[in-house]
């Protein structure tokens, strides 16, 4: 079972697999884009409104960052690795790549299989 797309979005800790990441990644491409267009659209009328809606681009950032820590845990990595993602064109890749990356089957040493069920069981590719 995939791990809820909101759960532990704020955690810099744990793993998250594959098909959660990308759903999350997808969520946070529709959040930016409505914030952006509310942003663009306000901050022409009233500057102080405009600059609350761009501080709500702060928690996105966190909760990407967190979310792709967890994600580079899965298959092995420390979360640090995301920090990768900053420098310019080397961080897109990276960050298209850990759309591909499979995670290490049952547990690492950052806990266990996000894809394991409550028996501990991983479910054996066909």
């Amino acid at each position: 079972m995939s791990k809820p797309v909101l759960q532990d979005i704020f955690s810099f800790s744990g793993r998250r697999n594959r098909k959660s990441y990308i759903l999350f990644s997808l969520l946070m491409v529709v959040v930016t884009i409505v914030l952006s267009g509310i942003t663009a659209g306000v901050a022409t009328a009233t500057a102080g409104l405009g600059l609350i809606l761009l501080l709500l681009f702060v928690p996105l950032v966190v909760a990407t960052w967190a979310v792709g820590s967890q994600r580079c845990r899965d298959f092995g990595w420390t979360g640090w690795a995301i920090l990768i993602t900053i420098i310019p064109g080397i961080g897109l890749l990276f960050a298209i790549a850990i759309l591909f990356v499979p995670g290490t089957q049952g547990d690492n040493r950052y806990g266990p299989d996000p894809l394991s069920n409550a028996a501990g069981n991983t479910p054996q590719a066909a």
